[in-house]
């Protein structure tokens, strides 16, 4: 019997450390606080982002499925700056502020308030018929590229989805994006 106590009692430490650690990785991949959402945007934080630049950042968006090849020719695509608000906002949407996607079938994402700075700081472009963007004269910074690749599915479904990628755009350079 007495042997068996210790077993237990390595069994019960190893299932708190575990669950400890599924607690901190849960952490990790929760949405982050709504009051990143809901603070407004310092000024300064984004300031830059008005300024013209000498970088470019030109990309294709496009998903293939089956032998059919879908792009976001006529869509819009966004260089959105990067902030705490634009981070917690993709964590929202995409599940994390790096790189992700978000199908057309799932419900979108809905906030209570957007903030100003976040709609007037943005760059917008389309796509052309071929599925690429560009954004010229980008200044120096971490920015956020989104658009969405849709067609037509089955019984007047929507498939698809939206995609976004975090890039660092810096000293004159072309960047080229790829989504998703």
């Amino acid at each position: 019997m007495k042997t068996v106590r210790p077993a237990l009692a390595l069994a019960a430490a190893f299932a708190t450390l575990a669950a400890a650690g599924c607690a901190q990785f849960d952490q990790a991949l929760a949405p982050p606080p709504p009051s990143a959402l809901q603070a407004p945007i310092p000024a300064a934080e984004v300031e830059w982002s008005r300024k013209n630049g000498n970088n470019t950042v030109s990309g294709m968006a496009s998903v293939k499925t089956g032998g059919t090849t879908h792009t976001c020719a006529g869509e819009g695509a966004n260089l959105i700056p990067a902030s705490a608000y634009a981070s917690a906002r993709m964590t929202a949407i995409f599940g994390n502020d790096t790189r992700g996607t978000r199908a057309a079938a799932q419900n979108p994402v809905k906030f209570e308030n957007t903030d100003p700075l976040y709609v007037s700081t943005m760059r917008r472009s389309t796509c052309d018929a071929s599925g690429t963007f560009s954004f010229a004269r980008v200044p120096d910074g971490v920015w956020y590229v989104t658009t969405a690749v849709k067609w037509d599915g089955p019984n007047n479904s929507v498939e698809g989805g939206s995609m976004m990628k975090r890039v660092d755009v810096r000293g004159g350079k072309l960047v080229k994006v790829t989504l998703p």
